[in-house]
C-alpha cells in the first residue's frame, strides 16, 4: 500500500491596505497663479496700514515734548523786607531782606530742615580793602535757640575801596521758624569785639553804631630838641572817636580816638622830632599815660613847612567826655598836657 504524503497548503496571502481616515478629506492644491495674487494683496493691504498708522504716530510725536533734565518742582519761600543798616568794622552793612525755605537752588549745603537767607549790601566807604570773615563774625539770632553761624556766603572776603557790593548769607534753621523775630549779629565774641545788632523788626537804633567827630581848635608849640628847641606848631582841627579803624572793630567798652593834627615848622632849618609814637601820649581817667596805636605824623617837617597834615591814633574807654594830649618832652620824664572836652 502506497502511503500518501499529507498535502500543507500554503498561508494565506494577506494585502495590506492603506486606512482611511473616517472624516478627512483631503484638499485639493489650488491654482498657484491665485495664491500669488492673493499674497500680493494683503501685503498691499499691510503696507498701506502700516503707513497710516506710521504718519498718525509721528504727528503725535512731533507735539510731545521731551525732558531729559526736567525743571525742578519750585521750592516755596517766604519773604520779609527789612531795609536796616548799620556799620561794622569800618564797612557798611545793609539785611535788604530775610528769606525762608526747606532749600535754595543756588546753595546745595543743607544741614538743616530749613534756610534762611539774608540778602545783604555791603559798603566800604573807606579808601583802603578791608577784610572779613563772615563765618567768624556774622550769627543769626533766634529766639530760644543759640546764636546760628552761616553755612553758605556769596558775599566777598575783601570788599575793595569806595565801591558796594550784595550777596547773601544762608544760615540753617529749625522748620518753622518766623523771620520777623529774626536779627542779624555782627562782631566776634571770641576775641571781644563791639557787637552791632541788626533786628528784623521792632526798635532800632542804628545810631549808637556810629562815628562822630568832635570839632577843636587848639595849638600846641613843640620844641625840639630840650638843649635848644626849635618850635613847632601844632594845630589840633578835630578828634574823631570810632569804633572801627581800618577795618578793626573795637574790643567791647572801647572806642578809637583819632586825633587830627596840621603842623607847620617856621623854621629856615628841617625839625626832626621822630614819629608821633616817640612824644604823643593819651591821658584818661587813672591818669596814666598811653602810647598810640597808629600814626601818620612824618619824622622829620621841611624848613618854612606850612600844613602838614597827620593823624595819631588811641585806643581808650567808650564815651570819654574829655581827653588830656600829653606831648613828652623827649630824652626826659617831664611832659606837657592839654585838655579837650569832646
Amino acid at each position: 500500500m502506497v502511503k500518501k504524503t499529507p498535502t500543507i497548503p500554503d498561508p494565506p496571502i494577506f494585502q495590506e491596505k492603506t486606512p482611511v481616515l473616517h472624516g478627512t478629506k483631503f484638499l485639493k492644491r489650488g491654482n498657484p497663479s491665485r495664491q500669488w495674487l492673493l499674497f500680493s494683496s494683503l501685503l498691499i493691504v499691510g503696507i498701506i496700514m502700516l503707513t497710516l498708522v506710521s504718519s498718525t504716530v509721528l504727528g503725535f510725536l512731533k507735539n510731545v515734548k521731551f525732558s531729559f533734565n526736567p525743571a525742578p518742582t519750585p521750592v516755596p519761600t517766604l519773604s520779609f523786607d527789612v531795609n536796616r543798616t548799620a556799620p561794622y568794622a569800618g564797612l557798611v552793612y545793609t539785611v535788604l531782606d530775610a528769606q525762608y525755605a526747606t532749600s535754595f537752588d543756588d546753595d546745595g549745603i543743607r544741614t538743616g530742615p530749613a534756610i534762611v537767607r539774608l540778602n545783604m549790601k555791603v559798603t566800604n566807604p573807606s579808601s583802603e580793602q578791608i577784610s572779613v570773615i563772615y563765618y567768624d563774625i556774622a550769627r543769626l539770632i533766634a529766639p530760644k535757640l543759640d546764636p546760628i553761624s552761616p553755612t553758605n556766603v556769596t558775599l566777598s572776603v575783601g570788599p575793595r575801596a569806595r565801591s558796594s557790593e550784595t550777596g547773601w548769607i544762608d544760615f540753617s534753621v529749625p522748620a518753622g521758624i518766623r523771620l520777623d523775630t529774626l536779627k542779624l549779629r555782627l562782631g566776634s565774641t571770641v576775641i571781644g569785639e563791639y557787637l552791632v545788632t541788626i533786628p528784623f523788626s521792632g526798635a532800632f537804633h542804628p545810631e549808637i553804631y556810629k562815628d562822630r567827630s568832635s570839632p577843636q581848635s587848639l595849638d600846641i608849640n613843640y620844641g625840639f630838641p630840650p638843649s635848644a628847641p626849635l618850635n613847632l606848631v601844632y594845630h589840633l582841627s578835630r578828634v574823631d572817636i570810632r569804633y572801627a579803624y581800618r577795618g578793626n572793630q573795637a574790643k567791647a567798652g572801647q572806642q578809637y580816638y583819632v586825633l587830627n593834627f596840621s603842623v607847620s615848622n617856621p623854621n629856615g632849618v628841617k625839625v626832626s622830632p621822630g614819629f608821633g609814637y616817640d612824644y604823643v601820649r593819651l591821658i584818661y581817667n587813672d591818669g596814666s599815660t598811653h602810647p598810640p596805636i597808629d600814626n601818620t605824623l612824618p619824622y622829620t617837617f621841611n624848613a618854612f613847612a606850612k600844613g602838614v597834615n597827620g593823624r595819631v591814633v588811641f585806643i581808650g574807654p567808650a564815651g570819654l567826655g574829655s581827653i588830656t594830649i600829653d606831648f613828652l618832652v623827649q630824652y626826659t620824664s617831664a611832659g606837657n598836657n592839654y585838655t579837650v572836652s569832646l
